[in-house]
């Protein structure tokens, strides 16, 4: 079982060995010659040889050269032997003590030894003493590092597995991934712990049925469906909901088959994901582009936009017919220099914006102008927009031909400036010559008064004395209705001389107003006792409507003066019916409202109510003549107490007058509550 002899190995490399086989394990000793070979005192020389002469190794070293003839080297014949041999210079002739082949391994083993030589038969008790002592040794120590090294590649192997468990559930967790198998012989599906957890099961176990009813109704059949074509095919590949609350989890089950021995059916074995992430993304992807697509149609110009490699990615319907684009030309993927050639013949001009070189204005062979921008996205793309701006090139061709009149019209306007200029200082000098004119004529007026009263108050006077006879009777009746008749042209000429005055004084701003309180219906009764008899003769009735109303601060004689014009104009212009004089009062504001049931105003004609000396022309009008003073004058002493005056008026159904006044003098115009006319 043991043996010595020299190793040779496929590299052509020798040495001495020692081989020994224990079981099925080998144990190889390789010596080293060098060390094994002792230098002789007495200068003698050694030297190891194979089985074909060649020196292997020598001592001292330079008593051989390695691979050279032994017996040459030792002075020999040279003659070749067919065993190894030992020598010195003492031996005549080397003596093989025998050979063995043995095959093993790398090495074949020889024997290469003299019996006769004394370093042979050292060499062999070396050798044997070696195989003796260390063979058990090293065969203990060989099994002791098998024993130990199976040992720890069982620990690292367990350990291995534990790691890659570990692992495989934190990935399975973090993926929301499950393995099942499925046995197609007993339709029982074996489920991981974490596709038991997916699934919302309590057992590792479900049949496909079973699994089939997890789902919505509408989505068994697919089911049942991709099990029936994985029995088939060997593959499984199945996608189905699972309600979850108010929403629903979606799972993906895709697996080949196995075949294990002695199994007439394979199993399938596979992977199950939760996609429910993944599918509401792709919906809310799927949202977003079908946004995405209406808004990019709802455009109304051109839209088309391209991905790096100027490559049609998408465009609006716009840009499709603007352009005139069919397939295959209009197509996904299509080349932008592709889509540009299709473009051209429909393009009669453009032109390159003279400030930014992304933008162009295209002229359509159809007339339609259109401005063009490019621009590069974020992602390196390019996305193209156009305007129509048809109407403004409209506008700049029309600007550009009126250009010569523009010119001809500034230079008329040029000419006439001078003109113009004059015009104003006349219009100047007209303007302040008109208001000399007013001021002299209101200065006259205002100054008048004692010119026009005192004549015009005796009149009256002495027409009273003798209409009511105070001296004795007139000698005939007749002079009685004349005194009269001069007695009411007398107080009617002192009320219109009193109203110019009036006038006259406030444009002249000389009309002082002197506001204390007053109590509105003291001055409603004063002014309808003073027109009650006039109204009576005519038939008409005056009614007040006027409940609890406060303490105002106002001119009393100017809201007498303005009630009474109303009130006079009222009994005027009625023939039949009535007059009613209504008052509220509100936090800040007092209304008073004059309604009557005359003939009423045409409402083109209002408008011109209210100016001074201005009537309406109608033939009730002449009917009854005046000057047109009243609702002027009644108007501006309204505006004067901070208030206003309204008129509102139907043909032949009657008049409303309102006037709205601050309960404080001077408290401004308010809104004043609204009186509801019978």
């Amino acid at each position: 079982e043991a043996w010595a002899g020299v190793g040779v190995s496929q590299a052509g490399a020798r040495a001495p060995v020692i081989l020994r086989v224990v079981g099925s394990y080998t144990i190889v000793s390789i010596l080293d010659p060098a060390k094994l070979l002792p230098e002789d005192p007495r200068g003698g020389r050694f030297v190891l040889a194979d089985a074909d002469g060649i020196v292997l190794a020598a001592s001292p070293a330079d008593a051989a050269k390695t691979g050279e003839n032994a017996r040459a080297a030792l002075g020999g014949d040279g003659a070749s032997h067919a065993d190894g041999f030992i020598a010195d210079r003492d031996m005549p002739a080397p003596t093989a003590v025998g050979i063995a082949n043995v095959s093993t391994g790398d090495f074949d083993i020889l024997t290469a030894a003299s019996t006769r030589s004394p370093l042979a038969l050292m060499l062999r008790a070396l050798l044997a003493n070696a195989l003796l002592a260390a063979a058990p040794i090293l065969a203990v120590g060989a099994l002791l590092l098998m024993m130990r090294q199976n040992v720890q590649r069982v620990r690292d192997a367990e350990e291995q597995i534990v790691r890659v468990e570990e692992r495989y559930k934190l990935a399975a967790n973090g993926a929301k991934a499950g393995i099942f198998e499925w046995s197609q012989a007993n339709d029982v599906i074996l489920l991981s712990e974490q596709l038991t957890a997916i699934l919302r099961q309590g057992s590792a176990e479900i049949s496909v049925t079973q699994l089939a009813n997890l789902a919505p109704s509408e989505d068994r059949a697919s089911i049942l469906q991709a099990f029936d074509t994985a029995r088939e095919t060997g593959a499984l590949d199945a996608s189905f909901r699972i309600p979850a609350g108010q929403s629903f989890t979606w799972v993906e089950m895709r697996g080949l088959a196995l075949r294990n021995p002695g199994e007439e059916a394979p199993n399938i074995v596979g992977t199950a994901l939760d996609v429910t992430e993944r599918r509401e993304a792709e919906l809310r992807a799927s949202a977003l582009q079908r946004r995405l697509r209406e808004a990019i149609d709802g455009f109304a110009g051109p839209f088309a936009l391209w991905d790096q490699r100027r490559r049609l990615v998408m465009w609006n319907h716009s840009f499709q017919v603007l352009f005139k684009l069919d397939q295959p030309a209009l197509r996904p993927g299509a080349s932008y220099d592709t889509i540009a050639m299709a473009m051209a013949p429909h393009i009669r001009r453009e032109r390159p914006d003279p400030h930014d070189q992304h933008i162009r204005e295209v002229e359509l062979s159809s007339g339609q102008w259109l401005q063009i921008q490019e621009r590069r996205t974020a992602a390196g793309g390019l996305l193209t927009i156009g305007l129509d701006i048809t109407t403004i090139k409209k506008q700049e061709e029309a600007l550009t031909g009126s250009e010569a009149t523009l010119k001809a019209a500034v230079a008329k306007l040029e000419r006439s400036e001078g003109r113009n200029k004059e015009l104003a200082r006349s219009f100047e000098e007209q303007k302040r010559r008109a208001e000399d004119a007013s001021n002299a004529k209101s200065a006259f007026l205002a100054n008048m008064s004692h010119e026009l009263r005192t004549p015009l108050n005796a009149v009256i006077g002495f027409s009273e004395i003798m209409s009511q006879s105070l001296f004795g009777p007139l000698g005939d009746p007749r002079y009685q209705q004349y005194s009269k008749d001069i007695l009411a042209s007398g107080q009617l000429l002192l009320d219109l001389i009193n109203d110019i005055l009036d006038m006259a004084k406030i444009e002249a701003g000389k009309f002082n107003l002197s506001p204390r309180p007053l109590d509105p219906l003291d001055a409603i009764e004063q002014a309808v006792r003073l027109v009650r008899r006039r109204a009576e003769e005519k038939g008409l009735q005056v009614l007040v409507d006027a409940p609890e109303l406060p303490e105002i601060e106002a001119d009393h004689r100017a809201v007498k003066q303005m009630l009474l014009n109303l009130l006079s104009n009222a009994v005027k212009f009625t023939s039949k019916g009535g007059i009613m004089v209504e008052a509220r009062a509100g936090e800040t504001m007092l209304t008073l409202r004059v309604i009557d049931t005359g003939r009423g105003i045409p409402k083109d004609h209002l408008p011109r109510l209210a100016r001074p000396f201005e009537q309406v022309d109608s033939e009730h009008s002449r009917d009854h003549p005046g000057t047109g003073l009243g609702l002027a004058l009644t108007k501006s002493l309204a505006e004067m107490h901070g208030g206003r005056l309204e008129i509102e008026s139907r043909e032949g159904q009657g008049t409303v007058v309102t006037i709205t006044l601050p309960r404080r003098f001077g408290g401004g115009q308010q809104e004043a509550p609204p009186i509801a006319a019978e």
